[in-house]
Protein backbone atom coordinates (compact mmCIF):
# COMPACT_ATOMS: atom_id res chain seq x y z
CA UNK A 1 0.00 0.00 0.00
CA UNK A 2 1.39 3.39 -0.98
CA UNK A 3 1.71 6.07 1.70
CA UNK A 4 -0.31 9.21 1.02
CA UNK A 5 1.96 12.24 0.83
CA UNK A 6 0.56 15.60 1.77
CA UNK A 7 2.28 18.90 1.22
CA UNK A 8 1.70 21.49 3.90
CA UNK A 9 2.91 25.05 3.79
CA UNK A 10 6.13 25.60 5.72
CA UNK A 11 4.31 27.84 8.15
CA UNK A 12 0.66 27.79 9.09
CA UNK A 13 -0.92 31.29 8.74
CA UNK A 14 -2.51 30.89 12.17
CA UNK A 15 1.00 30.64 13.65
CA UNK A 16 1.54 34.30 12.73
CA UNK A 17 -1.73 35.50 14.27
CA UNK A 18 -1.77 37.41 17.52
CA UNK A 19 -4.40 39.51 19.20
CA UNK A 20 -4.41 41.72 22.28
CA UNK A 21 -7.20 43.44 24.17
CA UNK A 22 -6.59 47.16 24.46
CA UNK A 23 -9.63 47.96 26.60
CA UNK A 24 -12.70 46.10 27.79
CA UNK A 25 -15.50 47.17 30.05
CA UNK A 26 -19.08 48.04 30.69
CA UNK A 27 -21.22 50.61 32.37
CA UNK A 28 -24.96 50.74 33.08
CA UNK A 29 -25.72 51.35 29.37
CA UNK A 30 -23.18 49.50 27.17
CA UNK A 31 -20.37 46.95 26.97
CA UNK A 32 -17.27 47.40 24.83
CA UNK A 33 -14.05 45.75 23.76
CA UNK A 34 -11.17 47.27 21.79
CA UNK A 35 -8.56 44.96 20.27
CA UNK A 36 -5.50 44.99 18.05
CA UNK A 37 -4.54 41.97 15.99
CA UNK A 38 -1.83 40.94 13.56
CA UNK A 39 -2.34 38.17 11.03
CA UNK A 40 1.13 38.41 9.53
CA UNK A 41 0.01 40.57 6.61
CA UNK A 42 -2.21 43.15 8.25
CA UNK A 43 -2.58 44.86 11.61
CA UNK A 44 -6.19 45.60 12.60
CA UNK A 45 -7.45 47.87 15.35
CA UNK A 46 -11.08 47.14 16.21
CA UNK A 47 -13.62 48.84 18.51
CA UNK A 48 -16.83 46.98 19.31
CA UNK A 49 -19.80 48.28 21.36
CA UNK A 50 -22.65 45.92 22.26
CA UNK A 51 -25.52 45.33 24.68
CA UNK A 52 -26.79 48.87 24.20
CA UNK A 53 -30.28 49.87 25.43
CA UNK A 54 -31.53 50.13 21.84
CA UNK A 55 -30.05 46.70 20.94
CA UNK A 56 -27.47 48.24 18.60
CA UNK A 57 -24.09 46.65 17.98
CA UNK A 58 -21.49 49.04 16.59
CA UNK A 59 -18.04 48.33 15.15
CA UNK A 60 -15.24 50.47 13.81
CA UNK A 61 -11.92 49.20 12.48
CA UNK A 62 -8.67 50.24 10.89
CA UNK A 63 -6.65 47.86 8.71
CA UNK A 64 -2.97 48.57 8.12
CA UNK A 65 -0.96 46.66 5.53
CA UNK A 66 2.29 45.55 7.21
CA UNK A 67 4.34 45.83 4.04
CA UNK A 68 7.13 48.30 4.74
CA UNK A 69 6.51 48.37 8.50
CA UNK A 70 9.13 47.15 10.93
CA UNK A 71 8.75 44.11 13.14
CA UNK A 72 7.99 46.29 16.16
CA UNK A 73 4.99 48.05 14.56
CA UNK A 74 2.46 45.84 16.37
CA UNK A 75 4.10 46.48 19.76
CA UNK A 76 4.36 50.23 19.08
CA UNK A 77 0.71 50.51 18.02
CA UNK A 78 -0.41 48.46 21.02
CA UNK A 79 1.58 50.64 23.41
CA UNK A 80 0.20 53.82 21.82
CA UNK A 81 -3.41 52.60 21.92
CA UNK A 82 -3.18 51.52 25.56
CA UNK A 83 -1.81 54.94 26.52
CA UNK A 84 -4.74 56.77 24.90
CA UNK A 85 -7.86 56.85 27.09
CA UNK A 86 -10.32 59.01 25.07
CA UNK A 87 -11.11 59.19 21.37
CA UNK A 88 -8.69 56.34 20.72
CA UNK A 89 -9.83 55.65 17.15
CA UNK A 90 -9.50 59.26 16.01
CA UNK A 91 -6.13 59.71 17.70
CA UNK A 92 -4.84 56.49 16.14
CA UNK A 93 -5.94 57.64 12.67
CA UNK A 94 -4.19 60.98 13.26
CA UNK A 95 -0.99 59.15 14.29
CA UNK A 96 -1.08 57.00 11.16
CA UNK A 97 -1.63 60.06 8.96
CA UNK A 98 1.21 61.94 10.69
CA UNK A 99 3.54 58.96 10.14
CA UNK A 100 2.27 58.64 6.56
CA UNK A 101 1.20 55.05 7.11
CA UNK A 102 -1.64 54.15 4.74
CA UNK A 103 -4.69 52.46 6.23
CA UNK A 104 -8.24 51.49 5.41
CA UNK A 105 -11.10 52.11 7.79
CA UNK A 106 -14.60 50.81 8.04
CA UNK A 107 -17.62 50.55 10.28
CA UNK A 108 -20.66 48.39 10.73
CA UNK A 109 -23.80 48.47 12.80
CA UNK A 110 -26.69 46.15 13.35
CA UNK A 111 -29.52 45.47 15.74
CA UNK A 112 -29.20 42.51 18.08
CA UNK A 113 -32.62 41.02 17.30
CA UNK A 114 -31.97 37.92 19.42
CA UNK A 115 -31.40 39.99 22.58
CA UNK A 116 -34.36 42.20 21.68
CA UNK A 117 -36.66 39.13 21.45
CA UNK A 118 -35.34 37.76 24.74
CA UNK A 119 -36.05 41.05 26.53
CA UNK A 120 -39.56 41.22 25.05
CA UNK A 121 -40.27 37.65 26.16
CA UNK A 122 -39.07 38.47 29.69
CA UNK A 123 -41.37 41.52 29.79
CA UNK A 124 -44.30 39.46 28.52
CA UNK A 125 -43.85 36.77 31.18
CA UNK A 126 -43.70 39.35 33.98
CA UNK A 127 -47.17 40.72 33.17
Amino acid sequence: MKQLELEFPAQNPIDNYRSETIDKGQNDKIKWVDTISDDGKEITYHEYIYDTPDYMELEWWININKKGLGKSAFAFFKMFLRAVKKDRLEKFKRLLKDLEIPFEEGDWQTIDRHRERQDQEKKATRH
